[in-house]
C-alpha cells in the first residue's frame, strides 16, 4: 500500500488547527503519544487512522473535555484546496454535499461520506475507518462540526439536521452535542447519519459558477481516483448501507459501483485488501460497538450484521474475541 504525507492530507490539518483554538499542540500531543512525525513522515492507511483515533483520545484526556471535537473550526475549508473551489461553485447546498461525498477521500482516506434522499429528506451517512485502535466519538463529532460550519459560511445560512444519529453511547452531557449540531440526537445508533429536510438543501451558494464546477469535477475526479484506500473507503461505505439485507455479495456491490466483479477484485487488490476481508473487518468493527452497547441482543446483531443464522455470528465472534458474544455484554 503507498505511504500518505500527513502535510498533504487536509483532514489532519484541520485538525491540527481546530485543536490549536483549544490551545493543544497536535504535533506534539501525536509525538509524546508514540507517534513520531519527524521521522515517520509516510503512514499507510491503518497508522493514519489510528493516528486521528489518537489525537482525538489524547486531546480529550489533556483537556477533559469529551466534547472537543464539537469546537467550530475558525476557517471550515481552509486547509479543503481544491475541493473548497469544487464546493464553493455549486448552484446549492445539495449539490455541495452531494460532491463532497463523491470527493470525501482527498479530504482524507480515513473516513468516506454517503448520501441517499428519499421523500423530502436527505441522509447524509458519515463513516469513519478503525485501524488497529477503536474510533473515539470525537473523529464524527469534528467532521459535521466541519460540515455544518461549512453549510453556513457557503450559503451565510445556520443549517441543522432534522435528527442525528451517533454510534456512541450517550455522553454525560447529550444536551451539548443537541446544541452544537441543533437537532435531537439518538446515541447508541448503528451508524452516524444525519437527516435534512431538503428544503434545507435547496439554499443557494452565491458563489455558483457552472464553468468551475465542472473544471473542478474533472480535477477532482482524477486526483480521488489517484487517493490509496478511497476505493476501499467506497466499497466499505456500501457494505455498511448494505449489510442487514443480508449476507454482502460482490456481484452486488461491483454493479452499485458500476464495475464488473474483476475490476472491484483488482481494485482492492491494489489498496491491500479483499472483498472478505472488507466484509470481515467491518462485521467485527460494527459487532464490537454494538455488543458493548448492549441496546440490541445478539440475535438482533447477527442479522444487523447479514448473519443469516445466529450460529454463524457466534462462531465469529469466537473467532474475532475469543469468547462468545454474550461475554461482551454490559454488566457481564
Amino acid at each position: 500500500m503507498k505511504s500518505f504525507t500527513l502535510s498533504k492530507v487536509p483532514g489532519f490539518l484541520t485538525v491540527r488547527a481546530v485543536l490549536a483554538q483549544r490551545g493543544v499542540d497536535a504535533d506534539a500531543l501525536l509525538h509524546r503519544s508514540g507517534f513520531d512525525l519527524s521521522v515517520a513522515r509516510h503512514h499507510d492507511l491503518t497508522y493514519l487512522c489510528d493516528l486521528f483515533s489518537k489525537v482525538w483520545s489524547q486531546a480529550v484526556k489533556e483537556t477533559g473535555d469529551t466534547s472537543i471535537g464539537l469546537t467550530k473550526p475558525l476557517h471550515p475549508f481552509q486547509s479543503f484546496g481544491l475541493v473548497a473551489h469544487l464546493l464553493i461553485s455549486q448552484p446549492d447546498l445539495l449539490s455541495a454535499m452531494s460532491a463532497l461525498a463523491r470527493v470525501s477521500g482527498m479530504l482524507s482516506p480515513t473516513f468516506s461520506m454517503g448520501l441517499h434522499r428519499e421523500s423530502g429528506m436527505c441522509t447524509l451517512t458519515v463513516t469513519a475507518l478503525a485501524g488497529k485502535l477503536p474510533v473515539p466519538m470525537q473523529r464524527y463529532d469534528a467532521v459535521m462540526t466541519t460540515l455544518l460550519e461549512g453549510a453556513r459560511w457557503l450559503t451565510g445560512r445556520e443549517i441543522h439536521p432534522r435528527t442525528l444519529f451517533h454510534p456512541h453511547p450517550t455522553p454525560d452531557n447529550p444536551q451539548r452535542w443537541e446544541q452544537a449540531f441543533g437537532c435531537r440526537v439518538a446515541f447508541g445508533a448503528s451508524s452516524f447519519r444525519a437527516v435534512f429536510d431538503d428544503k434545507d438543501l435547496a439554499h443557494p451558494i452565491p458563489t455558483a459558477d457552472a464553468s468551475m464546477a465542472a473544471l473542478c469535477e474533472r480535477m477532482s475526479n482524477q486526483s480521488a481516483q489517484e487517493q490509496t484506500g478511497h476505493f476501499t473507503a467506497k466499497v466499505r461505505q456500501v457494505l455498511s448501507k448494505n449489510l442487514a439485507k443480508g449476507d454482502p455479495r460482490r456481484e452486488h456491490v461491483a454493479e452499485v459501483l458500476c464495475l464488473s466483479e474483476r475490476t472491484l477484485q483488482r481494485r482492492l487488490s491494489e489498496e491491500g485488501t479483499n472483498f472478505a476481508e472488507l466484509v470481515d473487518k467491518l462485521r467485527q468493527e460494527l459487532a464490537e460497538r454494538l455488543l458493548t452497547q448492549g441496546h440490541l441482543s445478539t440475535t438482533e446483531i447477527a442479522f444487523e450484521l447479514g448473519f443469516s443464522d445466529p450460529s454463524n455470528f457466534y462462531r465469529a465472534c469466537k473467532r474475532w474475541f475469543g469468547h462468545s458474544p454474550s461475554t461482551m455484554r454490559p454488566g457481564l
